[in-house]
């Protein structure tokens, strides 16, 4: 048996086909190499099969509740989010930080910022991160 007719056999099986269809097959793959390509690619869409027991994951995130600030924390929440909209009362350590830095690549003054306002903005991060602090204090 030559390698192709192993090959063909091997094909037919996996692809399920029964003779008459085998035969339709045969004449392309003799002749067809990128037909071949084609249904050696359907080879492996058949084989897959997904875990009986894997779920697909969430998309959905369970909300977390906002922070309770003070009026001082309001305030710093609130000029971080003219800069970062993204940023939501219910803020992360990851999320403040990365607020933070887009914040501070605009206002940063080798970026064409204020001074003034980069110090400012250094001011009420410091001022959130305690409400982070205050937190895991809480927390623990």
């Amino acid at each position: 048996m030559s390698t192709h007719a192993s090959f063909r056999q091997i094909l037919n099986e996996k692809l399920g086909n029964t003779q008459e269809e085998a035969s339709i097959y045969q004449g392309e793959i003799k002749s067809d190499p990128a037909h071949m390509a084609f249904l050696i690619g359907q080879i492996g869409r058949f084989d897959v099969r997904s875990n009986k027991n894997t779920y697909p994951r969430s998309t959905t995130r369970p909300l977390r509740k906002a922070h309770v600030l003070t009026a001082s924390e309001a305030l710093s929440f609130e000029y971080l989010k003219t800069h970062n909209s993204d940023l939501s009362g219910a803020f992360t350590e990851a999320e403040l930080k990365k607020a933070f830095r887009h914040s501070a690549f605009i206002l940063h003054p080798d970026q064409g910022g204020n001074a003034e306002q980069f110090v400012e903005l250094k001011a009420h991060y410091e001022n959130l991160k305690a409400v982070l602090a205050r937190k895991t204090a809480a927390a623990a």
